[in-house]
């Protein structure tokens, strides 16, 4: 097995430092691996992941499933890798050829490097909300000393926002650009040039970021705002992993907007991975005069520009853990945003979030999730609008927003290798903090404190019901959901309660 596995991380090298996008399958189908023990060492908690990194993970994987039982869900997930990283690991056992990009032309006087131009397509269907994105990816291979990289989206819909004037300026709630003509936006979110070295890489350009092992979404950095334009580095060395950057946010309206970051991770054991990471919302435009020019510098740690600068920043720490246990994982993540554990005298003064979650993946059998989140009033909003935990009026943080919690709990299990049957749960609550702009959301006095508002203001939902992934090609896939609902003090209106159905279809071509 050890000899098999040496044979496929010998073409590792080709795979080079191309960034996976946040949302890629990829992460999910390497943590069903990782959990049902296929996979011998600790993938990073923090995303995105370069290919190399993942061709790694799939090369252990493969070699481990030809020693022993594969379920359904694993075979699925592997057969699909396979495919994705057959360029990098020819060696891989795949009875199916690489696939092929839409256009590739060879480098002049570089010996097997070509510039790559792919295709896909997305469609999102639901009640409120159609979507059709039209999209090609621009890159290098096999990027092994330097990676650029650019992914263009056209993407018509019908929207139920149709734009927004904010902070921000006048666009899309959610994106960065204004629709045209109401229909069709076009935006690319992910634009960027890496360089590498063994231990180190330099990322300058437009990319999405998340923390945590978190599931459903981190409650520390998650990727639901729009990615952010940056500076980083990143350097790694067998189980320890540090990165730092520093990005531009969306504008307050004159204000320029800033967020610095830094993140070490460690691995022990092969089975326990310890993270923490310090953020700091900054502007240039506050009516303080010290020097903020440290914190341009991702090469500086966070603490030394804050502690000792007697800034008025929003100064943000969090830390996670996840453990592998045989065919289970167990995770947790807190992040502290404005807590005062000396004194609790200036509100808002308990702004944190805490998540908790397990994944239970037998090889043989069904796969179980669950996950909880609570996020206290205040969390990601400021006191001082110019420097909130967001961008384009998006949390960095969890997609349920401050003044809430959830509930997620899924089971699944493969019939077939193509296909998925789930059923997906989840119990969210919502207090008066979570609804509305900014201004509900963040605290500016004269307000009760959290607790001293209505109970029977609490938004309390349920959803149940079904979920289908299916993927008849190599290339499409498809999933299709049915969701009941019952929503009590809907939309935070006492005694008004409500319920319905959400239908949702989504498709994925060669993304």
């Amino acid at each position: 097995m050890r000899y098999i596995a040496v044979l496929a991380l010998a073409g590792i090298a080709v795979a080079g430092s191309e960034n996976i996008p946040t949302d890629s399958w990829i992460y999910d189908a390497l943590d069903l691996l990782k959990t049902s023990s296929f996979i011998h060492s600790m993938p990073s908690t923090s995303r995105p992941w370069t290919r190399s990194e993942a061709a790694a993970l799939v090369a252990e994987a493969d070699s481990a499933s030809r020693f022993g039982k594969t379920g359904l869900a694993q075979m699925a997930a592997l057969q699909r890798l396979r495919t994705e990283f057959r360029n990098e690991l020819p060696d891989l056992h795949c009875k199916v050829g690489p696939r092929r990009p839409l256009l590739s032309i060879r480098v002049p006087g570089a010996e097997n490097r070509y510039a790559r131009a792919d295709f896909f397509s997305r469609t999102g269907l639901s009640q409120d909300r159609q979507s059709l994105s039209i999209g090609t990816v621009f890159s290098n291979r096999p990027a092994d000393k330097f990676c650029l990289y650019e992914r263009i989206e056209l993407t018509g819909f019908h929207p139920d926002s149709f734009g927004v004037i904010d902070s921000s300026g006048h666009h899309l709630y959610g994106k960065r650009v204004n629709p045209w003509q109401d229909l069709a936006i076009f935006e690319m979110e992910l634009a960027y040039l890496s360089f590498k070295i063994p231990w180190l890489r330099l990322e300058i350009g437009r990319d999405g970021f998340s923390f945590g092992p978190g599931y459903v979404s981190s409650v520390m950095l998650s990727d639901n705002a729009p990615s952010l334009d940056h500076i980083q580095l990143c350097a790694s060395y067998k189980n320890f992993k540090f990165l730092s950057f520093t990005s531009y946010l969306s504008r307050w309206g004159a204000k320029h907007r800033f967020l610095s970051t830094q993140r070490a991770e460690l691995s022990l054991w092969n089975r326990v991975t310890l993270g923490g990471a310090m953020m700091n919302v900054y502007s240039w435009d506050s009516l303080q005069t010290t020097d903020l020019a440290g914190m341009m510098n991702p090469l500086l740690p966070i603490y030394f520009s804050v502690a000792n600068s007697d800034h008025g920043d929003n100064f943000l720490v969090g830390w996670d853990a996840v453990v592998y246990l045989p065919r289970v994982k167990v995770y947790g993540q807190l992040f502290l945003d404005n807590y005062e554990f000396i004194k609790r005298e200036n509100p808002p003064c308990n702004a944190f979030a805490w998540q908790a979650g397990g994944f239970w993946a037998p090889n043989l059998g069904p796969e179980t999730r669950f996950e909880y989140a609570r996020i206290n009033p205040f969390t990601y909003y400021h006191r001082v609008y110019h420097i909130m935990y967001e961008n384009y009026e998006i949390p960095l943080g969890h997609e349920l927003g401050p003044d809430a919690d959830e509930l997620y709990a899924s089971i699944g299990f493969n019939p077939f290798v193509q296909l998925k049957l789930s059923l997906i749960g989840t119990y969210t609550r919502r207090g008066y903090y979570n609804r509305g702009d900014f201004e509900r959301k963040s605290w500016h006095g004269g307000e009760p404190l959290p607790g001293q508002f209505p109970a029977g203001e609490v938004d309390r939902t349920v959803r149940l019901g079904p979920e289908v992934y299916w993927r008849p090609f190599r290339d499409l896939s498809i999933t299709g959901s049915v969701k009941y609902w019952q929503s009590g003090n809907y939309q935070g209106v006492p005694e008004d309660d409500q319920s319905g159905l959400d239908l949702s279809l989504y498709l994925e071509y060669r993304y």
